[in-house]
């Protein structure tokens, strides 16, 4: 089964700003003793003059556990500090900060914003200070990388961390060697990471599965621990890894490339893995994974190409470009004998997650073997990192 760390309550947090002339600070008044919720801190300082706020909004932060939240589903986005305005702007406003922004709590400098979450949420966010100032929420501790650099992380109470992703100093490990791989097809040398389980044995034949990405599944999704943990607990076979790097995405997966690419990988990387390594050579015994625009390009691979990869892992699909073309290749009303594991978050935008509930719906309809989850997740490495397990146990159980 899936092992997790401990759960981290994480939501939105203070700066405790150092002052140049930082005033005495008040004596604590009686009512801090039974301050219980934020609501009420904002009641007590509303009725206070201005030389106890100071001191009633300290005695506050001194007296709550961080991260704060309150009845498992309402967030307090708090920030401490000299400022015009603040916002905060995230996977759930589209990374928009319009009409995000923060109140400042009467003559102090705290500013607040109130949002309510599913329980189980876990989304990235970053602070908006004077319109154009994007920060890491000072206070949380918890970061999470992405494509355009870290966030801070807001895990809701009943988020579980994946601790499949962490390394473990006592387990044997695959090795993780780097190609180059020239292609006809695209003129195009891509890079790929050929990840070779512990105790490879070359009388036996593996699975392989393909990432998209490859990169970034290593290195922002941990991909290598994850399958030397699933492998360690016996929860999947040992196996291949091939994690391919891209040279333009966008092009490669969704555009005018896509289909070059596809070819290039079908018929040159897949040839050059099989004759390198001993692999299981037939469908059954391969998967293609990809994210967002990786989704796309690996559905197209293994719709297009049934008679190569038997297994297909999307995560948040974005199956749009080309005015949804995928869809097309994908629902296509002829069968495949192809595993799909699809898995994607409320939080993706208006277009995404509709879309693959359709696609869902379709293949469910047409009895496809699918696994499938809707987590209240953003369009992340977080939550793809999360669930590279459920793809692969999915695929290749042991």
């Amino acid at each position: 089964m899936k092992k997790h760390l401990s759960k981290t309550y994480l939501v939105g947090s203070i700066l405790l700003a150092s002052f140049a002339c930082k005033k005495e600070r008040a004596e604590p008044m009686a009512q801090t003793d039974v301050i219980s919720s934020f609501s009420e801190l904002i009641a007590i300082v509303d009725e206070s003059d201005s030389s106890m706020q100071y001191g009633l909004v300290e005695d506050f932060i001194d007296s709550i556990d961080f991260p704060f939240i309150e009845n498992d589903s309402t967030v307090y986005f708090l920030y401490q500090g000299d400022a015009n305005s603040v916002s905060v702007a995230g996977d759930f406003t589209g990374w928009s900060p319009s009409g995000r922004g923060f109140v400042r709590l009467r003559d102090t400098q705290l500013w607040y914003r109130t949002e309510s979450f599913e329980a189980d949420a876990r989304l990235d966010y970053k602070l908006v200070i004077n319109g154009s100032n994007w920060i890491l929420d000072p206070k949380n501790p918890n970061q999470i990388g992405g494509g355009f650099g870290a966030n801070s992380e807001l895990a809701m109470p009943e988020y579980v961390q994946p601790g499949e992703i962490q390394a473990r100093e006592t387990e044997e490990k695959g090795t993780t060697t780097s190609v180059q791989l020239s292609s006809i097809n695209t003129n195009k040398t891509y890079e790929a990471f050929i990840y070779l389980p512990h105790g490879y044995d070359e009388t036996k034949s593996y699975p392989v599965v393909y990432f998209q990405d490859g990169a970034d599944y290593l290195n922002l999704a941990y991909a290598a621990n994850v399958i030397d943990n699933l492998i360690s607990d016996g929860s999947i076979q040992s196996l291949i890894a091939v994690f391919v790097v891209p040279n333009n995405r966008n092009v490669e997966y969704a555009f005018e490339d896509r289909f070059d690419y596809s070819e290039f990988f079908v018929s040159e990387l897949v040839l050059y893995i099989d004759s390198n390594y001993n692999t299981i050579a037939e469908p059954s015994g391969r998967a293609v994974i990809g994210d967002s625009y990786g989704g796309n390009i690996s559905a197209i691979i293994a719709f297009q190409n049934p008679d190569v990869f038997g297994n297909c892992g999307i995560h948040s699909g974005a199956f749009q470009p080309n005015n949804f073309h995928t869809n097309a290749i994908v629902m296509d009303d002829v069968k495949k004998d192809i595993k799909i594991a699809s898995i994607w978050g409320t939080y993706e935008g208006s277009s995404l997650p509709p879309n693959m509930r359709s696609v869902r719906d379709y293949l469910i309809e047409n009895d496809y073997e699918i696994y499938w989850k809707e987590l209240h997740e953003g369009h992340s490495w977080g939550l793809w990192r999360a669930t590279i397990d459920d793809m692969l146990i999915f695929f290749f159980p042991k």
